[in-house]
């Protein structure tokens, strides 16, 4: 037989556990919580028809006449009705059988009652936010739709960005609401914290949030730096956390009366035990106090002055401990800390980095969004806004220092801040200069997905301080990046591998979809609409395994070729080359070119008896070590030589992607002049494609080329041509052009040959 305990709101299977539990801890001071409440509602009358005028003085000056005054509360929200509490009981009778009418000073009549009775009511240890995200679950899949249609009408993947961003972006409406709440919030602090300040830190306020964001909040008493705590990665991770039962025992129960205003002394069910003598404690003194009570403290505070707070948690075994609080007519939570330096200098940082890259913003947005769709992003041993920020903020850093290192920046900084070990100085606003870029957002997003679905996670680590990889010094945890100012805190500390092998394999997913789907495409989805609604591939499908080895398969593609006799070899080599260079220009790799476009080391430039040749094999080694995977200390771009093929490589960048849309303008061409050669029609397809800026690569293919003759039994020979690509990017346009080649070369060497 199952027995239920009413009091905590458990089952227990038999008498004896039920005797156990009633003799433990939580149920004990259940039981005292629920003796004040009854106290409580004993000896407090309800008042009503006060004006906003009457303050708590005002009325403890008339009902005083009545006994001891413990607690005077007034409605926060409407201050239209108040609750006096006195001492005993006696006075409450008094008060109640007093004959005449309850008059102030001021002329105004009050009605007195007594406080209604109420059940008392045990709150849950946690609130489920996953309530808090089916408010609006049928108006987000709604939104959704309708951002995808949208999505797919854009012409570019920048545009398509900034659909996501007014989409997902909190409105202008919530936002003005929140910043009003912040400063009621500021005001209240002030008044009782005359030296303190309070701020606005995280998404909210680096205007990177979403309607359902959280709004955490900083309260600086002063300099004091509090070292954060140093907890398991279950902690850290926001998943079990120890709430105390105390600081929210009297407060409404979150199944059966969630988010419902107070507006009458039926529906009230507040504790009313005023908060400690503020007046008491000075700064010095408040800090010294114990965790815990620090947080009862500034609870309290907020549950009695605070207007529409409710639900108040203290959360006294994060890693950083904050008092958490739901804002019950807007529907949001708030986490509230104390001489948190860290999350401030924090915010800054971001901010900076915000201002420096305003595509930061965009890229933060897209990709959080694609996230949350493959549900990677929220609490538990997933990612979120904060780490995600900061893995976006690597790759720009490793790709070409498009980013500066957080350690050039504090030695920038004129106004230095250290908190504890920690450097934790940001340059001034003012001194930013905006890094004017023509890298697109398109080239961004491919870069983070092509970074981290190769990423050895087992050997490397990522540290925005000092913007580079580092080698791991211990493979405990998976995936390691380090906060930028606390260099010991790992951000990822709380990420399990299936979710990272599932990251993985989301980024090489979308990597491909942007290679092969990165334009419009009429009444299809096409690009981020496609990254965001493609379902993920099975897992016997992709295996970790087989992604450490998806940049190998298609480095190299032959192209067979089948030649007359009468065909000289050098001559061949010189009508490929001819063909590769003039007609899809491609530009050969030579002395000049380097010194121009790709200075190689001092000793190479200064050594005038350099061949060209020999000088592209120096840049093919110089290619293949700055660019060679991170997860394979043992793969070389280099071919293996072969004694078949020719001695000296010709070496190749690709700069124009003319092997596409040729199709169109030949039909053009050959309509407007039929007579033209097909190698002056190629020439001018090549042409015109290179004034369109779509067709312009950002970052060049480089690519060598070897020939290789094999003779047969029959009359004819064959020829392989061989390519390679000599860099860790572009593999799939590499695939194209690669198949582009094996179609084009043989009927442009065929007809080259008979002119």
């Amino acid at each position: 037989m199952v027995l239920r305990c009413d009091l905590c709101r458990i089952e227990v299977p038999d008498e004896h556990v039920l005797a156990d539990h009633t003799k433990g801890k939580r149920h004990q001071a259940l039981l005292n919580a629920r003796g004040r409440f009854e106290i409580s509602q004993n000896s407090s009358i309800y008042v009503s028809r006060i004006k906003p005028e009457h303050d708590e003085n005002i009325l403890k000056d008339y009902f005083s006449h009545f006994g001891q005054i413990k607690n005077c509360f007034i409605d926060k929200e409407k201050h239209i009705y108040a609750i006096i509490e006195y001492e005993d009981i006696n006075s409450v009778n008094k008060c109640l059988e007093y004959p005449d009418e309850h008059k102030l000073n001021d002329g105004s009549h009050l009605k007195v009652k007594q406080r209604n009775h109420h059940d008392f009511k045990s709150k849950r240890m946690l609130i489920s936010e996953q309530e808090f995200l089916n408010i609006n679950k049928e108006k987000e899949i709604e939104q959704h739709a309708i951002m995808i249609q949208n999505l797919n009408n854009k012409l570019t993947i920048d545009e398509q960005a900034e659909i996501i961003i007014e989409q997902e972006k909190i409105t202008n409406e919530i936002f003005q609401m929140r910043k009003e709440f912040f400063q009621e919030l500021e005001i209240m602090f002030v008044k009782y914290f005359p030296e303190a300040k309070l701020y606005l830190t995280g998404s909210m306020a680096n205007n990177l949030a979403t309607n359902l964001s959280d709004m955490d909040l900083v309260l600086v008493l002063n300099d004091t730096y509090i070292e954060p705590q140093h907890l398991s990665s279950s902690n850290n991770s926001g998943e079990s956390m120890n709430i105390d039962e105390n600081s929210c025992s009297n407060d409404i129960d979150m199944n059966q009366n969630k988010f419902k205003r107070n507006t009458s002394d039926e529906s009230s069910n507040r504790s009313l035990s005023p908060p400690f003598q503020l007046s008491s404690y000075s700064t010095d003194d408040f800090l010294q106090m114990s965790v815990t009570d620090r947080l009862n403290y500034i609870g309290r505070l907020l549950r009695s002055y605070a207007p529409y707070v409710c639900h108040v948690q203290r959360i006294a075994q994060a890693r950083c401990p904050v008092v958490r609080f739901c804002h019950k007519q807007q529907k949001f939570f708030c986490e509230l800390s104390i001489n948190n330096h860290l999350a401030v200098a924090n915010t800054d940082l971001i901010r900076y980095f915000l201002v420096f890259e305003p595509k930061l913003r965009s890229l933060l947005y897209t990709i959080r969004l694609w996230l949350k769709q493959k549900d990677l992003l929220g609490k538990g041993h997933r990612f979120n806004t904060y780490t995600l920020f900061w893995m976006i903020v690597c790759t720009l850093q490793l790709d070409n220092k498009q980013l500066p290192n957080v350690q050039t920046l504090t030695e920038r900084a004129i106004h230095k801040r250290q908190y504890g070990p920690w450097n934790c100085s940001v340059p001034d606003i003012n001194q930013i200069e905006k890094n004017i870029s023509n890298v697109s957002i398109e080239h961004m997003l491919h870069n983070f997905f092509l970074f981290y679905s190769t990423f050895n996670a087992n050997q490397y680590e990522l540290s925005p301080w000092l913007g580079k990889l580092e080698c791991k010094t211990s493979n405990i945890i998976l995936f390691s990046i380090f906060d930028p100012f606390e260099h010991d805190h790992n951000l990822t500390s709380n990420i399990s591998q299936t979710n990272w092998l599932k990251f993985q394999e989301e980024c090489l997913l979308a990597k491909q979809i942007l290679d092969e789907c990165s334009k419009k495409r009429q009444h299809k989805s096409w690009g981020l609409s496609l990254i965001l609604t493609r379902k993920s591939l099975p897992k016997e499908n992709f295996t970790h395994e087989q992604q450490q080895q998806y940049h190998h398969t298609q480095s190299a593609h032959t192209i067979e070729l089948i030649l007359s006799k009468q065909i000289n070899k050098e001559q061949f080599e010189k009508n490929v080359e001819f063909i590769l260079k003039d007609i899809l220009l491609f530009e050969q790799i030579n002395y000049e070119m380097i010194r121009k476009k790709r200075p190689a080391s001092p000793l190479i430039i200064d050594n005038s008896n350099v061949s060209p040749n020999s000088l592209a094999e120096q840049l093919d080694e110089t290619l293949s070590s700055k660019r060679r995977r991170i997860d394979d200390d043992q793969y070389t771009l280099t071919p293996i030589k072969d004694i078949s093929y020719s001695k000296e490589k010709i070496y190749f960048q690709v700069i124009y992607r003319t092997w596409q849309d040729r199709r169109k303008l030949k039909r053009h061409i050959d309509n407007e002049n039929k007579n033209i050669s097909i190698f002056d029609r190629e020439t001018l397809i090549s042409s015109k494609l290179k004034e369109d800026n779509n067709h312009r690569l950002e970052i060049p293919i480089y690519l060598s080329m070897e020939i290789k003759f094999v003779p047969t039994t029959n009359d004819n020979n064959k020829a392989h041509i061989r390519l390679e690509l000599q860099t860790n990017e572009h593999h799939q346009l590499f695939v194209d052009l690669s198949h582009f080649l094996n179609l084009y070369l043989p009927k442009m060497l065929e007809t080259q040959s008979t002119t």
